[in-house]
């Protein structure tokens, strides 16, 4: 990380508030449905919410199509393996089920950030090709 840019920490701001928001609505769900689904519906409001925090936040870029199609394609491979993590943690390992999804988040975040970073760079060099 150079010194000046910000990506990273805002990154990570993102990340907390968008992870904090969706664990919350896990904690609601769970009492009312299995875990594995509760899991997947605040996945999904993960994956709509932390778009528009880091196109708009993070990587300042543009909405667009290429980007909202690639973004959760990105996180569908996380998806199966925050899935098969989380039963791991829970059905194996005996983690509290209401803790589990924070280890999972914890694994996945670099590797994420990654990817993410690769989306958006990628969409805004092509912008940037396109009006020059």
């Amino acid at each position: 990380m150079k010194f000046g840019n910000w990506k990273l920490p805002k990154y990570l701001i993102a990340g907390a508030l968008n992870t904090g928001l969706t664990y919350l609505l896990y904690l609601m769900l769970v009492k009312v449905m299995p875990y594995i689904w509760a899991y997947s519906l605040t996945f999904a409001a993960g994956i709509v919410l932390g778009y528009f925090l880091n196109a708009l936040w993070v990587f300042k870029s543009r909405l667009q199509w290429q980007s909202i199609l690639s973004y959760p394609l990105a996180y569908l491979i996380n998806y199966v393996l925050g899935v098969l993590l989380l039963w791991l943690l829970v059905e194996q390992l005996r983690l509290p089920k209401e803790i589990a999804p924070l280890v999972v988040v914890i694994i996945s975040l670099p590797i994420m950030y990654a990817t993410t970073k690769l989306i958006f760079r990628r969409r805004k060099s092509e912008n940037q090709a396109e009006y020059q």
